[in-house]
């Protein structure tokens, strides 16, 4: 893969963690002030939001941990074709 869909993966992570962020302080900001939420998810929405937000997050990290052992692999073939 390319650095481009690692990234992507990452910041649509970061993206959907921050609304699910968002959705929390809105409903907690709507209590202690005792008004109506702005913005209603639901719990099976926040639960869908959070669960894509952790797959593109492992999804992104596998795909750098991929790329640092294959560039750890073709050193390691290298210095041994050296020898």
């Amino acid at each position: 893969m390319n650095k481009r869909s690692d990234t992507w993966f990452l910041v649509s992570a970061g993206v959907l963690f921050g609304l699910f962020l968002l959705n929390i302080f809105v409903g907690k900001a709507a209590l202690i002030f005792d008004m109506e939420p702005i913005l209603t998810i639901g719990d099976v929405g926040e639960f869908l939001i959070l669960l894509a937000a952790i797959i593109c997050f492992v999804i992104g990290v596998l795909h750098l941990e991929t790329q640092q052992s294959d560039m750890k692999t073709k050193s390691a073939n290298n210095s041994e074709e050296d020898i």
